[in-house]
């Protein structure tokens, strides 16, 4: 069979098709150059030498990931380094370094001790003309060692967000260009769109280099930028679960030195067993000293929520007598001639939800030790899931569980008072519609609150946080020409 092919599109496609895979794997045998060199200095202990290199590989791996500048191999920017004399590092010599490396931009990794923190330092310097509009300052703080790479490698993830990707042309041939982009970068076969106004066409990709159909208007232009922004979803997602991990494994109650080496086994017989018997014996003080089941170094009671506590347990038992003038028989389900249905409904509820409220007044206790102590608290890497589960059985126990212990009171007693309304109303049918809807209403901001809200404990949010805002502050005096001394002050703002 004999198959005739035009001189249009057929050509076209068996051009591609014999061209396409030559070019790609020769190209693909070209040495990729590094982007950016990454350089850190070594600093006067083991442990932020340790730290810094840690550091820089942290980084290095997250410019990888991201596909926008290719990391300088490692042994090669230490063989630069090692040219530096000792001391002598600065703007100019690191710029002279980078440009030897021939790499497009530089950084500069630093971590060192401020106080009670760890504070990590990344600058990155244009060495390019391409990038001179490229310049960031990054700085992060953490009391925990190795949440300081991880904080760093997060806001460079950050920063990748609306990063288009940095084309050059390397050769035409047959209507087809070659790109120095690939898959690396994120690119696949496609239409794409560029900074120029026109659109891309790119046929087939490899790991550094692409083939792409260019529009006559781009047919001159040797750099230009693909419209196509990284994906930083998983990374940031993935840096963040590893710093609660480490930030969890340092507040918790076993780390922190205590004698709760299976916290989340106590904490359940705290809130279900030992709080109810403690209180059965000591109202109020009760939940107090359940908490030191749970194994705390230090232990200090809250007079306020003990004495709230203790008189709000008293008011489950004594509010049906005292709305009665003390007339009505003091235990429920006793009737006599002074007491109604109603009341006696009301009474029942208030002795049956006293376990509710002596639970609340651990978790109160609890959330009061916890922030003392600068501890964590069990189920913590699920911490949102944990608050949820107990605000559905414990009016407010979420809240108490993330450290608000005001709002989780407010939850509390907006629910108990709506339900005892329920409750004391349930004859007449339109004050219980609108009491349970509200009531229904309350719980369901409540259960959201708990599961949406960030912990109140501020040695945990500290980990959290993003990069601190650099400020320094500068002064001057001159003489003027009258003779007279002028004083100058500046305060500059990263931002």
């Amino acid at each position: 069979m004999r198959v005739k092919f035009g001189s249009g599109w057929e050509w076209g496609l068996i051009m591609l098709i014999i061209f396409v895979p030559a070019v790609l794997f020769a190209a693909e045998k070209d040495t990729v150059r590094g982007t950016i060199a990454v350089f850190s200095f070594q600093n006067s202990g083991l442990q932020f030498n340790a730290l810094s290199q840690k550091t820089v590989q942290t980084v290095m791996d997250t410019f990888d990931r991201l596909g926008r500048f290719q990391p300088v191999d490692a042994a090669t920017v230490q063989r630069a380094l090692e040219n530096i004399p000792e001391g002598s590092a600065n703007d100019n010599v690191l710029m002279k370094a980078a440009e030897q490396l021939n790499a497009d931009l530089y950084a500069l990794v630093t971590v060192s001790a401020t106080g009670n923190f760890i504070i990590g330092t990344l600058a990155v310097y244009p060495v390019s003309p391409l990038y001179k509009n490229l310049k960031w300052s990054i700085m992060v703080r953490s009391m925990v060692l190795m949440n300081i790479p991880l904080k760093l490698a997060r806001e460079v993830a950050l920063l990748h967000r609306n990063l288009p990707v940095q084309t050059n042309l390397i050769e035409r041939r047959d209507g087809l260009c070659l790109l120095n982009v690939g898959q690396w970068h994120g690119l696949a076969p496609g239409r794409y769109r560029t900074d120029r106004g026109a659109s891309i066409t790119i046929h087939t990709t490899g790991r550094y280099r692409s083939l792409a159909s260019l529009p006559e208007s781009l047919s001159s232009a040797k750099q230009f930028a693909i419209l196509n922004y990284p994906s930083i979803r998983g990374i940031m997602e993935e840096l963040d679960d590893r710093i609660d991990y480490n930030t969890n494994y340092k507040y918790s109650l076993a780390a922190a030195g205590g004698e709760g080496h299976e916290p989340e086994k106590k904490f359940t017989e705290s809130v279900c067993l030992i709080n109810l018997g403690a209180n059965a014996c000591l109202p109020g003080y009760g939940s107090f000293l359940s908490t030191t089941y749970m194994g705390f170094k230090k232990t200090t009671p809250s007079i306020p929520g003990i004495v709230f506590t203790s008189l709000l347990i008293v008011t489950h038992f004594i509010l049906p007598e005292g709305m009665t003038e003390f007339k009505i028989n003091f235990f429920p389900g006793v009737m006599d001639k002074d007491k109604t249905v109603a009341m006696n409904h009301l009474q029942i509820f208030l002795w049956s939800t006293v376990p509710l409220t002596v639970s609340v007044a651990f978790m109160d206790q609890l959330a009061y030790q916890l922030t003392n102590n600068n501890v964590l608290p069990p189920f913590f890497l699920n911490r949102d899931e944990t608050a949820l589960v107990l605000s559905i059985f414990i009016p407010g126990g979420g809240m108490f569980y993330k450290g608000y212990r005001l709002p989780g009171w407010g939850f509390h007693l907006s629910e108990m008072f709506l339900a005892g309304f329920c409750v004391y109303t349930k004859n007449d049918h339109k004050k219980v519609l609108w009491g349970g809807v509200t009531l229904g209403a309350v719980k369901f901001i409540e259960l959201m609150t708990a599961y949406f809200c960030r912990p109140a404990y501020k040695f945990f949010n500290l980990e959290k946080e993003g990069q601190i805002q650099q400020a320094s502050l500068s002064m001057d005096v001159h003489p003027a020409e009258t003779g007279d001394l002028i004083y100058r002050i500046g305060l500059s703002y990263n931002y």
